[in-house]
């Protein structure tokens, strides 16, 4: 069996792009990839606080391998992730994918 027979969600990804308005630099996000489907768990019940004192929670989410990188953003309807880590596993035949750790933030 497939892992992508357990991809039970259609998310999009978006990254952060640099742009320079006015003498000024700032960041905003744009889309990358607009439909990637895929399977989204929780690593924890509550919310922990990471290196830099933020407070969110952690999910690990399975996905094929696609153009993924620590910083982008996972959009599951109304809910924001953070990609924080991300590790891809190939050579496993059909069961090629990637492990990505995701974050939401406290409000």
């Amino acid at each position: 069996m497939s892992i992508s027979n357990f991809y039970n969600k259609t998310v999009k990804t978006q990254r952060i792009t640099p742009t320079d308005e006015s003498g000024s630099t700032t960041e905003e996000y744009t889309d990358n990839i607009l439909t990637l489907a895929c399977h989204i768990q929780p690593l924890d019940e509550a919310y922990s606080e990471d290196l830099d004192g933020n407070f969110g929670k952690d999910y690990i989410m399975f996905c094929p391998i696609v153009d993924i990188l620590e910083g982008d953003k996972i959009i599951d309807g109304t809910i924001s992730y953070r990609v924080v880590g991300v590790k891809a596993y190939s050579g496993f035949s059909s069961n090629d994918h990637m492990e990505l750790r995701i974050r939401t933030f406290n409000p």
